[in-house]
């Protein structure tokens, strides 16, 4: 202000622009150009028409050249194809269209294998993995993720009852669980899942999610500028918690419908990639291992149901059947059978009546056997004893003896003996059949599934690790359509982001550069001001606040020389217009220098 009470105009110097380095030969020819260009638009029925109408005249065009009647035609027309493809993929719409469009570069090849590998082949596993036969219906591939879940129950009779997992706790329990391990194994193994799997797989998705991420910010750029706050987020730090509030708050300032589902798409992946650790913690883990138990009577006893065997029982002689059946020495049983099986095929036997037949001619009308192990007589005249007078011929052991002796010689008229049932009785005496055998006593199957439990391991207590089938399903549906959303996003960029297909890249270090350059068009300020400023006045100059809109990042701050201190483009509105900043920015910039 001068003496006599008039102000004078003082014209701020904006801080000296530099450059950024080149990273595309095609790239700053794209954003340096001031006009804003018509890009390929995808829905477009002229632009599609527009195409078509090309390629059909190079064939054509090929067709007139070429003839069909020799091999030198076709020779002719083999040399030309190459060129007539060659033609085809440079077709250009507005002179901006090239073979990008059509040949997959190296980074989308390797997009797609990373999908198909993390993506889609888990999602084919699972349901071949889960398929389940119903009958007439066929096979149904992830039907087994919701069924009613059974634990693991060792050695069991049918199912036990408590063994059975239904609504809400089937989504948490561990149904596919392998190994005994002790509790420091169980815990280790548990622990290591948790920070190698967990932290790596959400490490991964960080990675993916900041590429996808930043190609769809610098999309977004070029239809309008994006809040300092959100670039900050997505381009600087990446996703993190942060950035989910950050996005919600932005999804009430977006300036476009585009932009708000973009944000809000973003906010959705963001999330999967922070709650990763927790969904693979959640879905596995250790339990104590579980056996059956049972009880054979009617008080509170409970015995192992692996110390129940499966054994052969006599349940009487050829002319009497005891009330009360009997468990046999198994293994006994099955050593004297099988001489009994040896004895069969040489020698003869003398019916009840006295009359002496054949072995061959016996078995095939009187003995009624199973593979010669047992026998159940019917009458009398089934029975046909070995020992009668004068049989002294012999035999030689086909398999085994009792002491595991094969070819030895043996007496047709010896006598095999099985003491049970409180007496000795002739082994072809014996009606047996099959049971199961707790202290010499026979107990049905009916009897031992109805009073079957699943309990720990009381005796030789051990941990098993595994996983929940329906949780990890739910996993990895959700992962099938994180990695094809997030593919889909990546593609929508690499085709209709100019910045993208230029080849520009965003690193966090091009995103402090880009900040760095829009704060100091902000404020007015050069490096050692913007260092040494006030943080809470800066703060509210670059983030904004109720009454005051904040800094924006725009698409000219990536172009190399372009002003943007002193103007942007509004690349949302009509074609060529321009905005000039505020002259407040430059007094809120003088405020801070001062200061």
């Amino acid at each position: 202000m001068t003496s006599d009470g008039n102000y004078v105009s003082v014209e701020l110097a904006s801080p000296t622009e530099e450059s950024l380095p080149s990273y595309s030969s095609s790239w700053a020819r794209d954003v340096e150009e001031k006009e804003e260009k018509k890009r390929w638009n995808w829905r477009s029925r002229e632009d599609w028409m527009r195409v078509f109408g090309e390629a059909r005249r190079a064939v054509k065009e090929t067709e007139q050249n070429v003839r069909w009647s020799t091999k030198s035609d076709w020779a002719a027309a083999y040399a030309e194809a190459p060129h007539t493809f060659h033609r085809f993929m440079n077709l250009k719409t507005n002179g901006k269209w090239s073979s990008k469009a059509f040949i997959p570069s190296k980074e989308q090849i390797y997009a797609f294998l990373l999908v198909l590998a993390l993506g889609i082949t888990p999602m084919v596993l699972l349901g071949n993995f889960t398929h389940v036969n119903t009958g007439g219906n066929g096979d149904r591939p992830f039907y087994g993720i919701f069924q009613d879940k059974i634990q693991s129950c060792g050695q069991s009779f049918g199912t036990p009852e408590n063994a059975t997992v239904r609504g809400v706790e089937k989504m948490f329990v561990l149904d596919q669980t392998f190994g005994r391990f002790t509790f420091s194994q169980a815990k280790t193994i548990d622990v290591a899942w948790d920070v190698l799997i967990g932290r790596g797989v959400q490490l991964l998705a960080w990675w993916v999610g900041y590429i996808v991420f930043s190609d769809a910010l610098l999309r977004a750029i070029e239809r309008h500028p994006a809040s300092f706050q959100i670039f900050q987020r997505i381009a600087l730090e990446g996703p993190s918690l942060l950035s989910l509030w950050t996005l919600l708050k932005e999804l009430w300032y977006a300036k476009s419908k585009r932009t708000k589902a973009l944000f809000f798409y973003v906010w959705l992946a963001t999330l999967y990639i922070i709650s990763i650790p927790m969904f693979l913690s959640a879905m596995t883990g250790y339990d104590s291992t579980s056996i059956a138990w049972v009880s054979l009577d009617n008080t509170s006893n409970i015995i192992p149901a692996a110390s129940i065997e499966y054994s052969l029982v006599a349940t009487g002689t050829w002319n009497e059947t005891w009330d009360d059946a009997t468990c046999l020495d198994t293994e006994l049983y099955n050593k004297k059978s099988e001489a009994l099986y040896s004895r069969r095929r040489s020698c003869d036997c003398q019916l009840n009546n006295g009359t002496i037949v054949n072995i061959t001619e016996y078995q095939q009308t009187h003995i009624n056997s199973n593979y010669g192990y047992s026998n159940s007589f019917t009458s009398p005249e089934d029975i046909c004893r070995f020992n009668y007078p004068g049989n002294n011929k012999t035999f030689t052991l086909g398999r085994w003896d009792l002491e595991g002796k094969t070819g030895e010689t043996k007496k047709c008229a010896e006598t095999y003996n099985i003491t049970t049932h409180g007496g000795t009785f002739d082994l072809l005496d014996l009606n047996t059949t099959s049971s199961y055998c707790y202290n010499s006593k026979p107990y049905d199957y009916t009897f031992l599934s109805e009073r079957s439990r699943c309990l720990p391991d009381t005796a030789n207590p051990t941990y098993q690790w595994g996983f929940s089938s329906m949780l990890s399903g739910l996993f990895v549906f959700c992962h099938f359509a994180w990695a094809l959303s997030m593919y889909a996003v990546w593609l929508d960029a690499q085709f209709c982001s100019s910045l993208v297909r230029g080849g520009y890249t965003m690193t966090p270090l091009r995103a402090a550069f880009a900040m760095a350059r829009a704060a100091r068009g902000r404020t007015g300020l050069g490096e050692e001001k913007l260092v040494r400023a006030d943080t809470r006045e800066l703060k509210q100059e670059l983030y904004g606040s109720k009454r005051k809109r904040g800094t924006e990042v725009g698409y000219g701050i990536f172009g190399e020389g372009e002003r943007e201190m002193g103007m942007r483009r509004r690349h949302g509105g009509k074609e060529g217009e321009v905005e000039e900043v505020e002259m407040g920015m430059r007094s809120a910039s003088g405020s801070l220098a001062a200061r």
